[in-house]
């Protein structure tokens, strides 16, 4: 039986502009004669006092019609996506808000996409992944903000606790497996027990193999872009679920020991660098293959159908990293154009994991060092030489090879401070290296 609560002011915590949106959204579905609900993480989050706008509606009739209809009225821009009923929107100020309309799943097999057809809002909610979750409030006038809790969701939510709908739940769709550790750790609850039992059985089967890389990249990114996902790698870890990225994927204590230091070496980061925009879920799967070959790194991109940019951001994180920072710190004091040519080819990310590989061996001065390094670099890349290839050619050199050895040799002098005008790179070039003499 549904529980039926009317709470228009938990929907008056979202901003104003959203609350006027939904209202008017709620008189669009009267007009067209159907009932309009928003469900999901943005119910869960206002009942746990948080504002979100992880807007999803549902609509008992014609979703995709609906959508249109309201795509029509705010001029959004609107995807569908006939095969499960829902249509994305884009509004001009840049919410977001997929509509649906209500409906019922089935599998024909464990893992694969589900099979939709519609249903009642009371269904609808049935076939979500958790309790929690499967909460909704209704828009239409009258009506606007009145809860509907069919499963105990409000219950669970009061006991910090994660609960499946149905016993066949991981088994329909393994992704609910991260999620439910995704929602346990963000959240500090715990898994109801037949939930754990449930989760446990299906993580020990093969169901995740059989997720597609692109489904499985999504479950894995979005719980490594949590606030602090540490604990949720370890919940991994002790669910042996590294397997599905690679069999020979392990974690020692090495290992984490580096995860563990990832979120100090972000804090500095982001402390020195703020415009510095980093991909801080590939740093934690970085930071997870650190101790890899590149055998293993780059079976981990294949099985994650990573693109062409995260490949590179995460091939350049193996143990090409730890021989960098043995160069870095092991020596004595390194000229600023020394830094820069042993940094110059990584990503931003990999000189994150440069610094939680330093942090998590907990040597004060090398990491001193190190950071000073950091900066010098962050700074010094942004340096360019005056003069170029064409001022070379005027200069009498002829082209070849040896323009990018000349070019290079002067960025380091004017990385390094031994030229610091145009008028000193042409002497620098014409006494340094001879360029008249070769001419």
């Amino acid at each position: 039986m549904a529980k039926l609560t009317h709470r228009p002011a938990l929907l008056e915590r979202l901003p104003a502009r959203v609350v006027r949106l939904l209202r008017e959204i709620g008189r669009l579905g009267d007009e067209r004669g159907c009932r309009v609900y928003v469900v999901g993480g943005v119910v869960r989050d206002l009942l746990l006092g948080h504002a979100t706008l992880d807007l999803d509606l549902s609509v008992e009739g014609d979703g995709i019609a609906f959508a249109r209809a309201v795509a029509d009225r705010y001029r959004t821009g609107l995807a569908v996506f006939e095969r499960f009923a829902t249509a994305r929107l884009v509004f001009p100020d840049g919410l977001k808000m997929d509509i649906a309309t209500t409906r019922r799943e089935s599998y024909a097999q464990p893992a694969l996409l589900p099979t939709v057809e519609s249903a009642s809002i009371e269904e609808d909610l049935y076939r979500r992944d958790f309790t929690i979750n499967a909460l909704a409030m209704q828009l239409n006038p009258g009506q606007f903000g009145r809860l509907l809790d069919v499963y105990g969701g409000r219950r669970d939510l009061r006991a910090r606790t994660i609960r499946v709908l149905h016993a066949g739940s991981f088994q329909d769709d393994p992704t609910r497996i991260f999620r439910a550790i995704r929602f346990e750790q963000r959240f500090g609850f715990r898994l109801e027990r037949e939930t754990l039992r449930l989760l446990a059985q299906a993580a020990a089967t093969n169901l995740i193999q059989q997720l597609s890389g692109p489904r499985l990249q999504n479950e894995i990114l979005l719980l490594f872009a949590e606030q602090d996902p540490v604990r949720a790698i370890a919940r991994l870890a002790q669910l042996n679920l590294f397997r599905f990225l690679h069999r020979r994927l392990s974690y020692p204590t090495s290992v984490r020991r580096v995860v563990t230091a990832v979120p100090r070496a972000f804090a500095w980061w982001a402390r020195r660098f703020p415009d510095a925009v980093i991909d801080r879920p590939i740093v934690y799967v970085m930071a997870l293959s650190s101790e890899s070959s590149p055998a293993v790194i780059a079976a981990i991109i294949k099985r994650l159908a990573c693109s062409r940019e995260q490949a590179t951001k995460m091939s350049a994180g193996g143990k090409q990293v730890d021989r960098i920072l043995k160069r870095l710190t092991d020596r004595g004091a390194l000229r600023p154009s020394q830094v820069y040519r042993l940094l110059a080819d990584l990503p931003d990310e990999a000189l994150v994991l440069l610094l939680a590989k330093q942090v998590s061996r907990q040597q004060g001065t090398r990491l001193n060092l190190l950071r000073r390094y950091l900066v010098a670099y962050m700074t010094n890349r942004t340096i360019k030489t005056s003069l170029m290839g064409r001022d070379l050619q005027a200069m009498g050199l002829k082209p070849g090879p040896q323009y990018k050895t000349i070019l290079g040799k002067l960025l380091d002098a004017r990385i390094d401070g031994v030229v610091t005008s145009e008028a000193e790179e042409r002497a620098f070039v014409q006494k340094r290296l001879g360029v008249l003499g070769d001419c």
